[in-house]
């Protein structure tokens, strides 16, 4: 058998084989032989009926079989004897088979493009130089406050943001009556749930009071019944309560977590959000490093790859929606148009993937079984749990290879950035 492999383009290969006539012939005489062994023709016993008869019956069978087999094994052989890292078939030409003469076909096939990854030394990189504030460590703690607020009745107060309101209120909307509730609660902050202009209308009323305004509202808008109106309200204070926050002391912060006090407290709070600031500062040179590689190396992307991760990347939002309590069933969701949009993005991560692989393999970077072992234990004491339970939980080789492959990953994200231009900046 003669076989040839070239390359059509980056990610497709021409596979062309030539079986010759001699043992096509053989191939055919066997089939026959065993079609007659096999096959009850009527008047004969089995295997009894004359070869020529056989021949004639099951000339067209046979021709089309054999012929799909031995383009499979064929196929089979080389791409196996070539190491090819085959993705999907495309088209087969010839394979047309014929007694007597040479077996000869062509296919192309997509295969994993074999990446050489160039100029991933020297990436210029801002990364943000973090810090934290006395301001944004007290605004944090005081944050803490908020769940535990309490909103106490006072007679003759006037609503203020962060209050509670209490009213009825009718909207009308061309003459019509689009919505109507008596009895209304809101705390008034962040312009939930009618939006920052109903909010700023009710500031300054007080229980008794009545006021009427108007509202145009975008076709954005959250509420449906709303959006894209101009609605006429007719308010109705019942009440407003003046929300009263819990004393930030020692006593109070005790509550969050193994601390001793206030100080202590911001000792840690501090120690968060510093963490916090240094995980996004990171994140976004994660992000410079990736694009530098897609900038500086252009090579085809398998389209059954980038396919792939489209449907990846759709499962996720679509499970996502549904943690999210969105009734799938009543959204028209339009696949082919979700596709189009997320397939630049899904390419980006294709193209991404396969550098990674390759800085990994010119670099001789690998994850030793010890280095996951030692992820699973910082994962056992992060989450608070025994080590048997996260060892259980990556039990089967597929979730273990996934461990393997974040870590990989990390690993040679931080090679790169060890080797970037990395430029140090705060943060206006």
């Amino acid at each position: 058998m003669k076989t040839s492999v070239d390359a059509v383009s980056g990610v497709e290969r021409k596979i062309t084989v030539e079986i010759p006539a001699e043992e096509v012939s053989r191939r055919i005489e066997e089939e026959f032989a065993e079609i007659r062994k096999g096959v009850p023709l009527k008047g004969f016993r089995k295997g009894k009926a004359p070869m020529d008869m056989v021949k004639r019956l099951f000339r067209e069978s046979v021709a089309a079989d054999l012929s799909e087999r031995l383009v499979k094994e064929s196929l089979g052989d080389v791409v196996k004897e070539k190491d090819i890292k085959i993705l999907s078939m495309g088209t087969v030409d010839g394979a047309k088979l014929v007694e007597g003469s040479d077996f000869v076909f062509s296919a192309t096939i997509e295969v994993v493009p074999e990446v050489e990854a160039k100029d991933y030394k020297g990436i210029p990189v801002v990364r943000e130089k973090v810090n934290v504030t006395d301001e944004e460590v007290a605004a944090a703690i005081e944050r803490l406050r908020t769940p535990f607020a309490r909103f106490l009745p006072d007679e003759g107060r006037k609503a203020q943001t962060g209050d509670l309101a209490e009213f009825a209120f009718t909207a009308t909307s061309g003459g019509e009556t689009v919505d109507r509730n008596d009895d209304v609660s809101i705390v008034l902050v962040n312009g939930i749930p009618f939006g920052m202009e109903f909010q700023e209308k009710m500031m300054g009323v007080g229980a008794g009071d009545t006021r009427s305004f108007e509202i145009s509202f975008p076709a954005g808008h959250p509420v449906p019944k709303y959006a894209g109106k101009t609605v006429a309200f007719e308010v109705t204070v019942r009440n407003v309560r003046e929300r009263k926050l819990p004393e930030l002391d020692d006593e109070f912060v005790k509550q969050f977590g193994d601390v001793t006090g206030l100080d202590d407290m911001r000792g840690k709070m501090r120690e968060k959000l510093l963490a916090e600031a240094e995980a996004r500062s990171r994140q976004a040179a994660d992000e410079v490093l990736r694009r530098g590689l897609v900038d500086r190396n252009v090579f085809d992307v398998p389209a059954t790859l980038v396919k792939r991760q489209t449907v990846a990347m759709i499962q996720d939002t679509v499970e996502r929606m549904g943690a999210q309590g969105v009734d799938l069933k009543k959204m028209k969701m339009d696949v082919d148009k979700m596709s189009e949009r997320l397939a630049p993005g899904a390419e980006r991560m294709v193209r991404v993937s396969l550098l990674l692989d390759a800085i990994a393999r010119q670099e001789n970077i690998d994850v030793a079984f010890s280095e996951i072992d030692a992820e699973m234990k910082r994962m056992a004491e992060v989450e608070g749990v025994d080590l048997e339970k996260v060892r259980e939980t990556y039990g089967s080789e597929e979730r273990l290879d996934s461990l393997r492959d974040r870590l990989l990953e990390r690993k040679i994200m931080n090679f790169l950035l060890e080797n970037a231009e990395v430029k140090e900046e705060v943060a206006e």
